[in-house]
C-alpha cells in the first residue's frame, strides 16, 4: 500500500508526463550515475524510477548544475522536506544494497 503524504499541486495529466518520462529516461540516467558515480545498474534496481531522478538531479545531472531540493520538489508537487526524505531514504538503499553486493559502500559518492 503506497501512502502520499502530500497531495501533487499539478494535474493528473502533468504527473501521468511526468511518470511516463521517467520510465523512458531511467536507463539514460542509469547510465549517467554509473558513469560519474561509479553507481552500477545493479545498485541503482533497488531504486525506483522517482528516487533514482532525485539522486540524477540533485548531484547536477540534469542541466549542468546541482539542483535545489525545493525545485525537484515544484516537479513533483511535493515540499523540499518530502524530496528530502525521498533522497535520503535512497542513499540508505543504496548503502544496504551495496553491502549485499560485497560493495565497499565508502567508494560509493553520496
Amino acid at each position: 500500500m503506497i501512502v502520499h503524504y502530500f497531495k501533487p499541486s499539478m494535474s493528473n495529466k502533468l504527473n501521468k508526463q511526468i511518470h511516463f518520462s521517467l520510465k523512458e529516461r531511467r536507463e539514460t540516467i542509469e547510465c549517467e550515475l554509473e558513469n560519474k558515480l561509479g553507481l552500477t545498474t545493479e545498485l541503482l534496481e533497488v531504486l525506483g524510477d522517482r528516487d533514482l531522478y532525485i539522486l540524477f538531479r540533485s548531484h547536477g545531472f540534469a542541466y549542468g548544475m546541482k539542483s535545489t531540493l525545493e525545485a525537484i520538489g515544484n516537479e513533483f508537487g511535493i515540499s523540499r522536506q518530502r524530496i528530502y526524505v525521498l533522497k535520503k531514504r535512497s542513499e540508505a538503499r543504496l548503502s544496504l544494497r551495496a553491502i549485499e553486493l560485497g560493495i565497499n559502500v565508502e567508494d560509493l559518492v553520496a
